[in-house]
């Protein structure tokens, strides 16, 4: 009897030992995804009505550093890795809006209508130039130029290096009620596309700022805004807005070659060779290079607001309280986050670089996850 149970004890060794490794490989398994290296309370409240201040802006990511916008009128920059303050500037304006990086600048804006370019290590400013109204998207860099989408229907072309106007674009809009959310610029082939609140899309040469073509694609009264930023795909270009179909269009001429019947929330996302659509339904669209269908999965009552790749998935922010993890082939949901109050959102755009991610709430709470 005792005989056997030696011969026994190596077999139950050998069992325990792949059990405790199965343990081991299940609790890897189960390290979440979003896992917060630190957090930042940028809560202000408004004056004028004494609610907190909504944020709409981005954060940006470079070198190590997190640049984020402060509603009290500072722009911050943090350490990635800790989240220690390396330094802050005063503009005593809110953003809409996050940084761009040209060369050792970072260049923004701000609601005031003002542009700023600093030592992005320091924060030192190189200019400042007074654009004349709330500066509505980030900045879009092409050969030294820079482009800026304002609340006022304008387009303005500043040489990135020194600030210099180079050109403007009023846009005269006949509604009064608009969404008040500006198209980010694309810029293809020296080629500016560009859409607006008055239901038009328009492409402008990038050195003079001369009207090459337009196209209405939203009729009705009021929220025909296009305010989606085009996207370029095989030749083609995708223009997305809150109140019709996704357009296709030939960029040289304008002219409309088919629509795709969703309703994007934010610009279309181009994946190897698929496209991917957030909607204002809450759902996530794949399609593949012919438009085929090929995925639609409902993950939010919220509408989609940001999409970015990250540890090999999606990253998915909503305009409601989480954000999610999502499969890019199944688009099934493997993790969510909740933000912590009911009213939270995302307006902005979530910034993603190798296994960080950062990302600003609308109650102005600045996350990095790794």
């Amino acid at each position: 009897m005792f005989k056997n149970v030696f011969l026994l004890l190596p077999i139950l060794a050998l069992g325990l030992l792949f059990s405790s490794c199965g343990h081991v490989q299940a609790d890897k398994e189960k390290v979440p995804y979003f896992r917060v290296l630190w957090a930042k309370d940028h809560e202000i409240t408004d004056p004028a009505t004494g609610n907190l201040s909504i944020a709409l802006n981005s954060p940006f990511i470079y070198e190590g550093i997190v640049y984020a916008g402060h509603n009290d009128g500072k722009m911050l920059a943090y350490e990635l890795a800790t989240g220690r303050d390396i330094w802050k500037a005063e503009d005593k304006s809110a953003y809409h809006a996050g940084p761009v990086i040209f060369k050792d600048q970072i260049i923004y804006g701000t609601v005031q209508g003002r542009v700023y370019s600093r030592q992005y290590l320091t924060g030192k400013p190189k200019y400042v130039v007074d654009l004349g109204a709330s500066v509505e998207t980030e900045g879009v860099l092409y050969r030294g130029k820079i482009l800026f989408h304002l609340r006022n229907h304008q387009l303005f072309c500043l040489d990135a290096e020194t600030g210099k106007i180079l050109w403007a674009y009023k846009r005269s809009v006949p509604y009064q009620t608009t969404i008040q959310r500006a198209s980010r610029p694309l810029v293809v082939d020296n080629k500016i596309f560009i859409g607006f609140a008055d239901g038009y899309v328009a492409a402008f040469g990038i050195e003079d700022g001369v009207l090459l073509w337009e196209n209405k694609l939203v009729s009705g009264n009021k929220f025909v805004d296009i305010d989606a930023t085009p996207v370029m795909k095989d030749g083609k270009l995708f223009v997305a807005s809150l109140t019709g179909p996704i357009a296709i269009l030939e960029p040289n001429s304008g002219n409309l070659l088919r629509t795709l019947d969703y309703i994007a929330s934010r610009s279309p996302l181009v994946r190897d060779e698929q496209v991917l659509i957030g909607t204002t339904d809450g759902e996530l669209v794949l399609l593949d290079k012919t438009f085929r269908e090929l995925v639609k999965k409902k993950i939010s009552k919220a509408a989609i607001s940001s999409i970015v790749d990250w540890k090999g998935k999606l990253a998915v922010a909503t305009v409601g309280a989480n954000i999610y993890i999502v499969d890019p082939k199944t688009l099934e949901t493997l993790e969510v986050y909740h933000l912590g109050h009911a009213y939270s959102a995302i307006f902005g755009q979530m910034q993603s670089l190798e296994n960080k991610l950062a990302v600003l709430s609308s109650r102005n709470r600045l996350y990095l996850f790794h």
